[in-house]
């Protein structure tokens, strides 16, 4: 048939849009109840209303807002609101009656409601119409997975109007996906006060929250600041940040230049903390971030990730930053799919970008500068560490100050970490002293005697400050082993920490250097019979382990604090473990070394209650050259000898009460 003949025949050719595309375009658009809320807040904003009150129903699981906006006609319901991808820029007009910038733009925004909420009740009044209606996610859903899903999907109309509404719009989510309860108001607040600029009466917009009205306060970043760097006036801020431990910095005419050639403004603030830790609210939030914002909504929670910062002054970062240049009418939508984040290949992102680097260089090297000044004016706080500072001079003291103030600028675990690291500081600055002095001896007369005799006096009393910290952790490391028993740790913590710690068994003990080779060859021969013991053997023992001190080799047998081992069954161990060493060690350098095994026990041998019981096991163990160390006696012996040591040395250690006074202070 000729072409000609079939024209008529064929369709028109029109693009229709399936139901389906809701899903892609809105309904799964956001993840939580807040960003959901936002984008009702917004078109609040762009309907003018001047108090929005969202109320939480946890006994219902449902959510209510309520504007006084201009409301909308059932006209206007159906070519605006039910109309998806409805533009309210171009269509209404690039202002509104308030002269308020619209934050709407493609008309998808309205469909986030069904991210978190099955049903949606929509109750709206103008010019004494009134309008309402239900939309049911699951009817929807239902029309989607039917064959004429192109055909419109039509709203219940609801019959029954809320007493209390009179102009307006309201908006019920109920049938919720996530659950409310889950939530707390002052965390939704704060949540919603971090999504908005333009919040507040200067504004003429007031949202609530359960009729609590949401401030600027709700933001809670006023209370963490440190140090601000602000950008246009943020006089409104700043009087809020009553923490700061300097003025804040107006860095506006530094950006400007840079700004103008790209047609953009910036306004906002960027501000550090004190401690990293500070920026995890309660909510589980994490701060540590910089936002954008368009027409005063949050556009992007976060650009610092993509400005690659990983210095340490990044982990301390918050801030807000405003550019409505990047939300032009008659420009590209900067915003993604997702409406969460921007276009960051976008030319006016780039330019943005551009100069946030600028400002966050700048910021880097300031905030170091900063905290190192203040560091050191905490440090001095300390009493002790400010005497001590003062009894320095010249260069020595000079570099003592400025790395002190460094210690505020380092990544560090805990505040305890800082005070051990003050304290290695100043040890570390007295032996750069004492290096001075042992350069002047060159320089004094054979008769200088009364000269000579300080200096070597305070290299002593140096090495005593030394020796009396090591010995302070070790008091620590007996208390972890204390610890470690009462929680009934298993069995192989509690051994790979006395191998660890020799000292514990005897405080003599220290691991010989260059002997790790030969440890590697015995573990593994021991090892390897500990497998071939019988089941019985191994619940009776914990392991058995080899390690040299100076001149000795030594085998430490662990048994589990709750097992009582006979005699015979200890010396038939101990032979079959020390032969077998012995075949490695005559290979070694150490061939001459005598073998020594410790039996580390919770509980004597069963011999041990008889008759001379103690003498008669102490012998039989001396014939194979071993010997019994209690738990209890281990802790008890190695306690007293360090305390009883560190009661008497803390008379005479000049930088004892320095040391004391930094661990009592809060730094």
């Amino acid at each position: 048939m000729p072409d000609g003949d079939i024209n008529t025949a064929k369709r028109d050719l029109v693009m229709q849009i399936s139901l389906n595309a809701l899903e892609h375009l809105g309904m799964n658009l956001y993840s939580n109840v807040p960003a959901v809320l936002s984008e009702i807040v917004a078109n609040a904003w762009d309907a003018d209303a001047k108090e929005v009150n969202v109320n939480v129903d946890k006994g219902n699981n449902s959510v209510t807002i309520t504007d006084n906006g201009v409301g909308m006609t059932r006209d206007e319901v159906i070519d605006r609101f039910l109309m998806v991808g409805f533009k309210r820029r171009t269509c209404i007009g690039h202002e509104t009656a308030l002269g308020r910038l619209p934050m709407g733009r493609k008309g998808i925004g309205k469909l986030s409601s069904f991210s978190i909420a099955r049903k949606i009740d929509v109750f709206t009044e103008k010019d004494g119409e009134r309008t309402a209606f239900r939309m049911d996610r699951g009817k929807i859903q239902d029309q989607i997975e039917s064959p004429n899903n192109a055909i419109p999907y039509k709203p219940d109309v609801i019959t029954d109007w809320p007493d209390d509404l009179n102009g307006g719009t309201r908006i019920v989510l109920s049938d919720l996906t996530k659950n409310v309860t889950e939530l707390t108001l002052s965390g939704l607040r704060k949540r919603i006060a971090r999504r908005f600029a333009i919040i507040g009466p200067e504004n003429q917009f007031e949202v609530l929250v359960n009729n609590k009205n949401i401030g600027p306060e709700d933001r809670g970043y006023h209370k963490l600041l440190e140090y601000v760097w602000t950008y246009d006036n943020q006089d409104e801020f700043i009087e809020l940040c009553s923490n700061l431990s300097r003025a804040s910095e107006d860095r506006t005419s530094h950006i400007n230049i840079a700004l103008k050639k790209h047609n953009l403004t910036l306004k906002g603030w960027i501000g550090t903390v004190s401690k990293p830790y500070q920026l995890k609210d309660e909510e589980g939030d994490n701060l540590n971030r910089i936002a954008v914002f368009m027409r005063g909504k949050l556009a992007q929670e976060d650009v610092l990730d993509i400005f690659g910062q990983s210095e340490i002054y990044a982990d301390y970062i918050v801030g807000e930053l405003h550019c409505d240049e990047l939300d032009l009418d008659d420009d590209d939508d900067m915003a993604t799919s997702s409406r969460q984040s921007l276009k960051i290949d976008d030319i006016r992102f780039l330019a943005f970008k551009e100069t946030a680097l600028s400002e966050l260089r700048n910021i880097a090297n300031t905030w170091s500068d900063w905290r190192r000044s203040d560091g050191a004016k905490i440090a001095l706080l300390v009493p002790a560490v400010s005497d001590w500072l003062d009894d320095l001079s010249g260069d020595t003291k000079k570099k003592a100050e400025r790395w002190i103030g460094r210690l505020h600028v380092m990544r560090t675990n805990d505040e305890s970490d800082k005070k051990e690291l003050l304290k290695a500081s100043i040890l570390a600055f007295e032996s750069y002293r004492r290096k001075d002095e042992l350069g002047r001896l060159d320089m004094i007369s054979d008769q200088g005697l009364e000269d000579i005799l300080p200096i070597f006096r305070n290299i002593d009393d140096l090495e005593l400050s030394y020796y009396g910290q090591i010995v302070e952790l070790r008091l620590g490391v007996i208390k972890k082993l204390q610890a470690l028993m009462s929680e009934n740790v298993k069995e192989k913590v509690l051994q790979e920490y006395i191998f660890e710690h020799l000292w514990l068994i005897d405080p003599s003990w220290e691991r010989a250097k260059g002997t790790e080779h030969i440890e590697t060859k015995i573990n593994t021969f021991l090892g390897k019979n500990t497998d071939k013991l019988t089941q019985k053997e191994k619940d009776g023992r914990i392991d058995i382990a080899y390690r040299t001190t100076s001149a000795k080799h030594i085998i430490i047998e662990l048994k589990r604090m709750s097992v009582s081992t006979p005699v015979d069954d200890l010396t038939k161990q101990i032979r079959k473990y020390r032969d077998g060493s012995l075949k490695i060690i005559e290979q070694s350098y150490y061939k001459d070394w005598p073998i020594e095994t410790i039996c580390l026990l919770g509980k004597p041998p069963p011999e041990w209650n008889l008759r001379n019981g103690p003498k008669d096991v102490a012998r039989a163990l001396e014939a194979v050259n071993a010997r019994i160390v209690f738990y209890d006696q281990l802790i008890n012996n190695a306690q007293q000898t360090y305390a009883d040591y560190l009661k008497a040395h803390i008379k005479v250690d000049k930088l004892w009460g320095v040391f004391k006074s930094i661990d009592d202070f809060s730094i």
